[in-house]
């Protein structure tokens, strides 16, 4: 049986300050990979040997790419904070988590040792098949707990978090020592991930999550539940695209027209960042005509039609018009600056909004979990 689900007024609070930090680490982070600030220090976690190094604040690169570590920083602590939160209730408990947090930090200090090996390719791949052997632990550890020790939603979402963001931690550590661009791809589409994991803690966290899913007749549930789900996947892909032309074409736009590429309607493919920014704009048209299916869908079956479910879709096309318009402005500016990053931030305000839709869709009406009613039980 599982354990009942705190719900108290701070502690709800928390989760969406937690989500709101992670929001600027993202944006940040983008921000960073605009200006080509990711490898303006070649060490990590310090930057030039420092937590604090000289004259990072006079110089817009160096004070991008270290306050960006220093978000991630924070965000760490502040996920710590959220499962310690949710979990710990006796002694004991606070001793586990000690113990995962210490173990946790000598996987981290092995990748941050395999990493600083410059010169003993031996060494470093020891160190990693080492690191990645006692990750291993982490996983079990969650995993077992997950099925078998009762844990409710929020604490399971919580240490999966603190998992998430120390995985996360190590691939932007690794992206720097191993100089890949492979790592910062997958490093910034984690990202996405670990926020949408946020996200659905602070769905769960708050009260209005004892409502349950869309109200909808069981046919249009299934519906719901498999466009949420294409809708999401659809969401997904297209930040896959764009993190690859991102980290592997970081100079301008490797074309410039606004509908087709290189003159093409549809390019030759041999080159892989014309391959991505071709698939980019064309998943962009299937995601737009995708939800513009959905919205004919409510308009013409009446009955299928849940007022939250229309708001979301409603709220998605709008978010998804300004987003088609700041890609084609993105294009037309030669990558500016500020357009670029809020194109990404957007891009991730359309995950947000069709990961939740997903979500809402695939719960039951109604149900919710067993509550504690207690103010104080969190």
């Amino acid at each position: 049986m599982s354990t009942p689900i705190p719900r108290n007024k701070p502690f709800q609070l928390y989760t969406r300050l937690v989500v709101f930090v992670a929001l600027l680490l993202i944006w940040w982070g983008a921000a960073t990979t605009t200006k080509q600030a990711g490898m303006v220090f070649a060490d990590w976690p310090l930057s030039l040997g420092s937590f604090n190094p000289p004259g990072w604040l006079d110089y817009m690169v160096p004070f991008l790419e270290h306050s960006h570590r220093l978000f991630a920083k924070l965000v760490g602590f502040l996920v710590l904070g959220l499962f310690c939160w949710s979990y710990i209730r006796t002694g004991k408990k606070a001793l586990e988590v000690i113990g995962l947090v210490l173990f946790m930090g000598v996987i981290l200090g092995i990748f941050i040792a395999a990493g600083s090996e410059r010169f003993d390719p031996d060494r470093k791949r020891l160190l990693l098949t080492v690191g990645l052997a006692l990750a291993m632990g982490p996983v079990a550890w969650l995993v077992w707990s997950w099925r078998a020790r009762g844990w409710n939603l929020l604490q399971k979402l919580s240490a999966l978090a603190l998992l998430m963001v120390t995985t996360q931690a190590i691939l932007g550590g690794m992206r720097v020592t191993e100089i890949s661009d492979a790592f910062a791809v997958v490093h910034g589409c984690f990202a996405q991930i670990f926020f949408c994991v946020l996200l659905l803690t602070a769905m769960v966290a708050s009260h209005r999550w004892e409502q349950g899913g869309f109200s909808v007749p069981s046919e249009g549930r299934r519906w719901l539940k498999g466009v949420g789900g294409i809708l999401v996947g659809l969401v997904a892909l297209q930040l896959v695209f764009g993190a690859f032309m991102r980290h592997y074409h970081r100079v301008g736009l490797p074309d410039d027209d606004l509908l087709r590429t290189q003159g093409q309607w549809i390019p030759d493919f041999q080159e892989p960042v014309i391959a991505a920014l071709f698939l980019h704009k064309f998943n962009a048209l299937c995601i737009f005509f995708f939800v513009v299916g959905m919205l004919i869908h409510f308009v013409v079956r009446k009955a299928d039609r849940d007022p939250r479910a229309f708001r979301f879709l409603i709220a998605i096309f709008g978010i998804l018009c300004f987003q088609i318009i700041l890609g084609l402005t993105v294009i037309g500016t030669d990558k500016s600056f500020w357009v670029t990053n809020v194109h990404v931030l957007n891009g991730l305000a359309i995950l947000a909004f069709s990961f939740a839709f997903s979500v809402h869709a695939w719960r039951e009406q109604g149900v919710g979990e067993s509550l504690a009613s207690s103010e104080g039980s969190a």
